[in-house]
């Protein structure tokens, strides 16, 4: 037997390990020493909205886990694409992450003709961390009463009343094509740039029901200037036990919820994004916190990077075809 040969091919291997080690190194530094400056965490809805207002309540508890500051940046526009794309092109270090819903995490891209981002391999997912019913909203002053009455007077003005939006591909999007495509009316949708502006359209009449969720509009509904038709759930809510489901006024099948995420840029180190999902879980488990969603209609939750990253292809498959079937992506 040759040992110098059997030496020399060890002396190769141990080498080829040493250089592993070394690329590795820089990771698993990043790893143990982050965070060592603040986060930034990108909101890509404007102030005001539901995603908003949750960047604002987990910021807090989570800068007090991490033991850094984390900074709210809202980046709007081209509903959320353009705040998701801010994160997935940011370093890959953990210090820019971001909260996504629906719209810029999995369907956008069926309703635009270009993404400057892949939802699925751009995109590091964190956790899915809460859930929240969709409201058919309209003005308290406006005639309709009930559901039904809502979709007689659509019935016998085709064409003549509005929905409101965040913007095309948001969650309230869909909620209104669905509403429009089970009661078989014919509303034109009306896309805003965020909750606040779709808000005051329906407040000052331009639109005439609005899709949303609870936690932006709970002013509003407790002023007595907003009134709750149904809830797009197949059960009632805590927060609004009078009010019927979409099931209980003849319209099952327009269900809609709104789910919020939290991700990073694809290729973070894996070891970061578990400080930041642990980061999340703590906050959502002090009791002021999970309160204040809970009285907000979300439900608070805590899933696997695993399980977000499923919801997402699930979502993609479940609204592809509908959103070619309807044509949504057109805004009337």
């Amino acid at each position: 037997m040759n040992f110098t040969n059997v030496w020399r091919k060890g002396e190769r291997a141990a080498g080829a390990v040493l250089v592993a080690l070394v690329a590795l190194a820089p990771v698993s530094v990043l790893a143990q020493a982050w965070p060592t400056k603040p986060i930034r965490l990108v909101a890509p809805f404007p102030p005001g909205s539901s995603i908003d207002i949750i960047a604002r309540l987990l910021a807090q508890p989570m800068s007090e886990t991490l033991g850094q500051p984390v900074v709210i940046e809202n980046r709007v526009g081209a509903g959320g694409n353009i705040g998701v794309d801010a994160v997935v092109k940011s370093p890959k270090d953990g210090y820019t992450i971001g909260i996504g819903a629906r719209g810029p995490l999995a369907i956008n891209g069926f309703l635009v003709d270009s993404m400057s981002y892949d939802p699925v391999k751009d995109v590091a997912p964190i956790a899915l961390f809460g859930s929240s019913a969709i409201v058919l909203w309209v003005n308290a002053e406006y005639p309709a009463k009930t559901m039904q009455e809502f979709v007689a007077l659509a019935k016998a003005q085709p064409g003549k009343l509005n929905y409101a939006s965040d913007g095309i591909g948001t969650t309230n999007h869909l909620g209104g094509e669905a509403l429009r495509s089970t009661a078989k009316i014919d509303v034109v949708h009306v896309p805003y740039k965020g909750t606040q502006e779709a808000l005051t359209g329906l407040l000052q009449g331009d639109v005439q029901i609005f899709p949303a969720g609870l936690p932006p509009l709970v002013g509003q509904y407790t002023a007595g200037k907003i009134r709750p038709l149904a809830v797009a759930m197949t059960e009632r809510i805590p927060q609004l036990p009078d009010v019927p489901t979409v099931g209980e006024v003849g319209l099952a099948g327009a269900e809609m919820y709104a789910w919020f995420a939290m991700f990073a840029p694809a290729g973070t180190p894996p070891d970061v994004l578990a400080k930041i999902r642990d980061a999340l879980g703590v906050a959502l488990a002090k009791p002021e916190v999970k309160d204040k969603l809970i009285s907000l209609g979300i439900t608070p939750q805590l899933s696997t990077p695993q399980e977000m990253a499923k919801l997402v292809q699930d979502e993609q498959a479940r609204w592809g075809p509908i959103i070619r079937s309807t044509k949504a992506m057109k805004t009337n």
